[in-house]
């Protein structure tokens, strides 16, 4: 395994997930660990189905690796590793930087799909949809008087993002004990079972309000009773 760094190499992911979708699930996934600085989606000829998460710092990287190795993403097992290199924003932060023209480049073995990842990160302004993250820590309750729905056991979301599925809810309430199940019956809208209300309870009071990208925040309340 390479020493550990702020940037994740990911492998193993479904190539057919579109990258805006697949930018996205990562996301909701890994800012749990810490500051997400960059993710990178690889869509070029050779390159699908792999992707690099840059934490702000190595900490946070190893936790990710740690707590996530192995999680089944859309129906494939991740495999995660330190990347090879850090990425060159990683570097200019830390001072490590080098020019690109006093580094060797570094070419793909075509015949060693396995090789890929040593793959250059190269973090810049032209990079396609890259995703910028808020500070994820702070992520506190909304809830308000004005919220008048009784406590359950079932949460309610809606304005919820297009592209936002269940696996991307499921990667975030699954971690709270009592989760049950997610379900999406139209997209932007969703319900979350969990076992009991105290259980829903400790998940809304710390997921209301979640940043799910830098442009769209998680809103939920408890579900009304029919």
């Amino acid at each position: 395994m390479n020493e550990p760094h702020p940037t994740l190499y990911i492998a193993n992911i479904d190539w057919k997930i579109k990258a805006p979708v697949l930018k996205r699930a990562l996301h909701t996934l890994f800012n749990r660990h810490g500051k997400i600085i960059d993710i990178i989606a690889l869509r070029r000829d050779g390159l699908r189905g792999q992707a690099f998460v840059i934490f702000d710092d190595a900490a946070s990287a190893t936790a990710a690796l740690r707590a996530e190795q192995g999680f089944t993403f859309f129906g494939k097992d991740l495999k995660i590793e330190y990347a090879n290199e850090k990425s060159d924003r990683v570097a200019k932060k830390d001072g490590t930087f080098v020019p690109k023209d006093r580094r060797a480049k570094r070419t793909l073995d075509d015949k060693d799909d396995k090789d890929s990842k040593k793959l250059k990160v190269e973090v810049e302004s032209k990079s396609d949809g890259l995703v910028q993250v808020d500070d994820p820590s702070k992520l506190e309750a909304k809830t308000t008087a004005e919220d008048v729905t009784p406590p359950s056991n079932i949460l309610f979301a809606d304005d919820l993002p297009q592209d936002c599925n269940e696996m991307m809810l499921s990667c975030l309430f699954g971690t709270y004990v009592g989760y049950k199940e997610v379900r999406v019956p139209r997209p932007g809208l969703a319900f979350i079972e969990f076992e009991s209300e105290p259980h829903a309870t400790v998940a809304l009071k710390a997921l209301n309000g979640f940043k799910l990208s830098a442009n769209d925040t998680l809103a939920i309340k408890y579900a009304k009773s029919n």
